[in-house]
């Protein structure tokens, strides 16, 4: 009885075994038919949700600096246009936005400026780089926010404070001004901080901003055999005069020096084209883009590692810009008078 039962189990192993190898191309086949199928329906899928996302009035395109490039593809698009009315409105935190960090973006998209200017009234809000503490905290604030680590300002804020209580016991009686203390003992803490990026060599920070350093060394502005590049090879010797060196030679107040030169530089360069430029103080809503058609806005990181980017065509946004700018001009009257 056992050996009939093995008998009889192995002939239907066989059976199944051939019922199998005889089924097995076709299933193959169908294995290939149905994955095939199914490929192109998310093929299909993804055109399906590209489509839908490009319809989107606003949508994310990355962070600082990966789109870039995308505000020369706005400026590119920008439409004909006559009128008294900036066609153009840009504003950022520096007049050099961008230099640092992809000088092919940057010197595209000031030489697309320079082209639309004939034909388009183009405006720059940005901050300025004037002397003075109380006019000027902004654009000294942008520096350190760009070379130093977010968790360290706090810390900036707090040595600024007790090295000015210091330098007010140390020089009573000498009349100097409250503003200028203040700007003194803000030096002495940034330099404190920025060292600590530069002096060990077994630090972390220090390897990040050797990195950076290395990656801004890299873009090369100038080219000898263009003729209209005088610009280009001024911002070329300004960046080598501060970071071709050891790292421990750079100041955070050479920093702070390339910053204002590098504006003094853009801002020469827009006046010649007839670019209208404007100074402000205070922190921006929104870093932003606009050619009257899209608009390319990013929300400042002030207290975030990375600015975040979007592009839209919402006309609410568009009109909140023009709402902006019109009140920095008004600003900009008032204080005239």
């Amino acid at each position: 009885m056992e050996e009939f039962k093995e008998k009889t189990t192995r002939q239907i192993l066989i059976i199944i075994y051939k019922m199998m190898v005889g089924i097995a191309p076709l299933g193959l086949v169908l294995s290939i038919m149905f994955f095939t199928l199914q490929a192109r329906e998310s093929k299909e899928l993804v055109a399906n949700l590209s489509h839908i996302e490009q319809s989107l009035s606003t949508r994310h395109i990355g962070i600082f600096p990966d789109y870039l490039d995308r505000i020369n593809q706005l400026l590119a698009e920008t439409p004909d246009y006559s009128g008294d009315t900036a066609q153009i409105i840009i504003f950022q935190d520096v007049l050099f936005y961008g230099a640092l960090y992809n000088g092919k973006a940057f010197k595209k998209k000031v030489q697309q400026l320079a082209e639309l200017a004939p034909r388009t009234r183009i405006a720059i809000a940005y901050y300025d780089n004037v002397k003075d503490w109380r006019s000027g905290r902004m654009f000294r604030e942008v520096v350190q926010q760009a070379w130093m680590y977010q968790e360290d300002l706090p810390r900036l804020i707090q040595e600024r404070s007790r090295i000015s209580d210091s330098l007010r016991g140390e020089n009573a009686g000498r009349g100097e001004s409250a503003l200028n203390r203040l700007l003194r003992a803000d030096s002495i803490a940034s330099e404190r901080i920025f060292a600590l990026y530069r002096d060990n060599t077994r630090n972390d920070r220090q390897n990040n901003f050797q990195r950076k350093q290395r990656k801004i060394l890299q873009f090369n502005f100038y080219d000898a055999e263009a003729n209209d590049d005088l610009l280009f090879k001024r911002i070329d010797e300004l960046i080598n005069a501060c970071f071709d060196r050891d790292v421990r030679e750079i100041t955070f107040y050479d920093i702070f020096t390339l910053y204002s030169r590098l504006t003094d530089e853009m801002k020469a360069f827009f006046d010649t084209h007839n670019i209208l430029t404007i100074p402000l103080n205070d922190y921006l809503t929104m870093s932003c883009w606009s050619n009257g058609e899209k608009v390319l806005f990013a929300f400042p990181g002030k207290h975030a590692a990375k600015e975040i980017g979007f592009i839209s065509h919402d006309r609410a946004i568009l009109d909140y810009i023009v709402t902006m700018f019109e009140g920095v001009l008004n600003n900009r009257l008032q204080l005239a008078e």
